[in-house]
């Protein structure tokens, strides 16, 4: 728009210095008796007049200098270092470096709020939107607003394993065999699947028990792996099966016994071995 309006106004300052050349030129001299010229006031004046459209163009051309030297532009990417004074964007085409300015807004959008920060809250591997004034001789932006841009979120499909009530939080084993560890905030929406209506209503985090199966929107929590910040919370029941208690250790197997006792029979009881007692050979008496 600058470009635009900046060419208008050249145009129409060369339209008024044509107009006045044309009338300088119309006025002539008034001649004298004697046959010599006498310049007018008209034409004193046009000379001056002249003099000031000539340093009008030059002031123009100037500003009109400057104005390409330096644009407004929009610079969209990921911090690739930091300094004091200055920090790196690195885009799609190039590396850009950024001026940190006295009176530059670095904002950001924490937990559904508009949230203003400093300059020392900006980190290498954030995604950034810069604007600011380009200075083409520098080959550098100075800021005026940072935008912080929210990590790309994050899907979580599973089974939740665990809810702890008092922290907030909840563990989920995912269909790809790994577990998150996911926070509910004060800004996360709950929602359930009403089997009956066949339709999606709100819920809270109190419904929510071990053995659901969830589908969770959120954002990584920095510099903590597999853990994910609530944004959106659907939970369409106990649809597998599973247990809706804690998992617990199972019980230790029962050691082998000598008695019966564990299945509920009798003990048993040793007998005593017969004793022989030697019987006496029957005599045998020879008949006659």
């Amino acid at each position: 728009m600058k470009r635009v309006y900046w060419k208008f106004f050249v145009t129409a300052c060369l339209v008024v210095l044509g107009l006045v050349t044309r009338s300088v030129s119309a006025v002539s001299p008034t001649p004298t008796p004697s046959g010599i010229l006498i310049p007018d006031k008209a034409s004193t004046t046009s000379s001056d007049t002249t003099k000031k459209i000539e340093d009008l163009k030059e002031r123009l051309a100037t500003k009109v200098t400057q104005l390409r030297q330096q644009e407004r532009r929009a610079v969209f990417g990921t911090v690739k270092s930091t300094s004091i004074s200055t920090f790196t964007v690195e885009t799609k085409t190039k590396d850009v470096k950024i001026e940190l300015t006295d009176d530059m807004k670095v904002i950001q959008y924490l937990k559904g709020k508009r949230t203003v920060l400093s300059s020392d809250d900006i980190e290498k591997g954030d995604t950034v939107v810069v604007f600011g004034v380009y200075d083409t001789t520098l080959d550098l932006l100075k800021g005026s607003v940072v935008f912080i841009q929210n990590a790309i979120p994050t899907r979580v499909w599973g089974l939740v394993t665990s809810v702890d009530r008092e922290e907030f939080t909840m563990t989920v084993a995912s269909v790809t065999n790994q577990t998150y560890v996911v926070d509910i905030e004060k800004s996360t929406k709950a929602f359930w699947w009403d089997k009956d209506k066949k339709a999606i209503a709100k819920s809270g985090f109190s419904k929510i028990t071990v053995g659901d199966t969830v589908h969770i929107i959120g954002t990584p929590v920095p510099k903590k792996e597999q853990r994910v910040s609530a944004d959106r919370i659907l939970s369409t029941g106990n649809i597998t099966g599973a247990p809706t208690t804690q998992p617990t250790s199972p019980p230790a197997s029962p050691q082998p016994t000598q008695t019966r006792e564990a299945s509920g029979g009798a003990s048993p009881t040793a007998t005593k071995k017969p004793t022989l007692t030697p019987t006496k050979k029957p005599t045998v008496t020879p008949t006659p």
